[in-house]
């Protein structure tokens, strides 16, 4: 009481003026410690109005907006795809890759891709996009030696570019590819910005911090980071894109470290992306939000590396590792898996259904030359080798829903292996251990995830130039038929043509039993109905949400 009766008397003796300017500040400094306590994340941000928040988890938060390096981080992505545009796009309404900043025309042999650039483009600094932007961003970053991106580098390593004129860029490939178009709808780069830099020093650029765009947005207020591990940035409208405008005037990001801090501050966002397992239901049991589910092209399997003898030279062990893994019960343990029964998303799972069967199981080891010794678990040999296999997988952070899913679905795969008369040893690995592994193929079994991406192409996952420590073929898988079908799709653009040759590939997969697919993810978007025009129909990766953002209102 003292001290209030301090303040007060040094109070009145202020003359008028400095009563008002002393009761002004201490108002603003009120009202800057309520908006702190209340909303912590800037749900009401003072001087900014029609502003959508989103909250995303991301261990590694906000780090690159370049679009030629955000493979890896989703929430890089996610803020990318607003802010660059390429001369493609992938439209989720269609389910296809569509012309974006120009027109395309295909030569008859499908080896040449000319794009004459559309009227009036600007980069939200107000510079003109020429042809010179886009040969800039092909020709002397991608593929340039230097440059740090070795996906996109093989993506172009058979292609030459060609700048016909002041609007006019020609690529020309050695062979035709489907599949060709999906790597152009990658964002252009501003050449009168970035035309000094070395394509080696890219990565560590200043500009990929607060990047100049062609897309629906730009950055108004740059990258924060918090004590707290969180990290948020907020775009605004780019006054100068080109076609359907948002109307949506200002969007924020917000990246927490983990969804429990996400959920912790669930009211202070509109929407929330890629929502999973246990955090589905405390989503569910918040009013303000409804939820959306969606599904990506993605799928988790067990890869059985072929190179190994035992699994390689001996079919019936691989069948008994399929036959004995009863998918349905396995899915039943979880709220948001489906089952999937081949590696071909375009094909419809329930047509290639594979029938779970202990005594199938049982009965192609014993075919194989398998047998229970006397009073033992584990079956062998006539030599008295173990049916004994050993499986990696990759270990998350204790605590997390990855990890507690991981451990569950490994839990159940031994317990039916095992019940079978197979000994599996599991090594749980930290990432840097098992991507050694990987690469070194030191493993005969694996449990991992793969995503197929806009095209849906199995090349890297099924190709035998993919297998080793050269690409993603995780199981080793060599099969001259396969590699035929499988560059056999990448040349057919004749959709009817296209479906024999991906059934005939989904059978020859089926038949050979080179993993044993289990599930694909169903994920959530929860929207606090504010907005309206959210359709999360037809995604290949979450950031295509916006690929309608055109359509997205503020309810009033």
């Amino acid at each position: 009481m003292k001290f209030f009766k301090k303040i007060s008397a040094v109070f009145k003796a202020y003359d008028y003026t400095d009563k008002v300017v002393t009761a002004l500040a201490l108002a603003v400094f009120l009202l800057m410690i309520a908006k702190m306590m209340i909303f912590p994340y800037g749900f009401f941000n003072f001087g900014v109005s029609n502003l959508y928040t989103e909250g995303i988890v991301s261990k590694n938060g906000i780090q690159n907006l370049n679009p030629l390096f955000v493979e890896y981080n989703e929430t890089d992505r996610d803020i990318s795809r607003l802010l660059f545009s390429g001369l493609m796009k992938y439209d989720p309404e269609k389910g296809a890759i569509t012309e974006d900043m120009a027109s395309l025309t295909i030569n008859e042999l499908k080896t040449e891709y000319t794009f004459v650039m559309k009227n009036n483009l600007k980069w939200s600094d107000g510079e003109d996009v020429t042809a010179d932007d886009v040969y800039f961003t092909f020709h002397d970053v991608v593929l340039n030696p230097n440059f740090q991106n070795e996906i996109l580098k093989t993506n172009f390593s058979n292609v030459s570019v060609e700048k016909v004129d002041a609007k006019t860029i020609k690529f020309k490939l050695q062979k035709p590819n489907i599949f060709f178009a999906t790597s152009l709808t990658l964002g252009i780069l501003p050449k009168h910005i970035l035309k000094d830099v070395d394509p080696a020093l890219l990565l560590q650029n200043a500009f990929n911090k607060s990047p100049v765009g062609t897309g629906h947005y730009m950055i108004s207020d740059s990258i924060e980071s918090f004590p707290d591990g969180r990290m948020q940035v907020t775009l605004t409208k780019n006054p100068y894109y080109y076609v359907d405008k948002s109307n949506i005037e200002n969007i924020r990001f917000i990246s927490y470290p983990t969804m429990d801090q996400l959920v912790a501050q669930m009211n202070s966002v509109n929407g929330v992306v890629k929502i999973t397992g246990e955090y589905i239901k405390k989503f569910q049991g918040n009013p303000r939000f409804e939820l959306i589910p969606y599904e990506l092209p993605q799928y988790t399997a067990v890869f059985m590396n072929m190179d190994k003898p035992l699994i390689g030279k001996n079919k019936n062990v691989r069948l008994a590792l399929q036959k004995a893994v009863d998918k349905e019960k396995l899915i039943g343990e979880f709220v948001d898996k489906i089952p999937v029964d081949t590696p071909l998303m375009e094909l419809n799972q329930k047509d290639w259904v594979y029938q779970a069967s202990i005594q199938q199981a049982e009965g192609a080891l014993k075919d194989a030359g398998f047998k229970y010794p006397s009073g033992g678990k584990v079956r062998i040999t006539d030599k008295g080798e173990e049916l004994k296999l050993n499986m990696i997988v990759r270990l998350y952070d204790d605590g997390t829903y990855q990890y507690e899913e991981t451990k569950k679905v490994v839990s159940f795969l031994k317990s039916a292996w095992e019940s079978v008369g197979f000994k599996i040893d599991v090594q749980f690995l930290a990432q840097d251990a098992f991507k050694s592994k990987i690469s070194s193929r030191d493993y005969d079994l694996v449990l991992a995830g793969q995503s197929l991406g806009y095209n849906l192409d199995t090349y890297s996952y099924w190709h035998s130039t993919q297998g080793n420590s050269n690409g993603q073929n995780l199981s080793n898988y060599k099969s001259f038929s396969v590699d035929t079908l499988i560059e056999d799709i990448r040349s057919v653009f004749d959709a009817e043509k296209r479906a024999v040759t991906l059934k005939k590939l989904a059978e020859q997969i089926k038949t050979d039993v080179p993993a044993v697919f289990l599930y694909r993810p169903v994920y959530y978007y929860a929207s606090d109905k504010k907005i309206s025009g959210i359709n999360m129909g037809g995604l290949v990766f979450p950031s295509d949400r916006f690929g309608r953002i055109g359509l997205w209102k503020f309810l009033r």
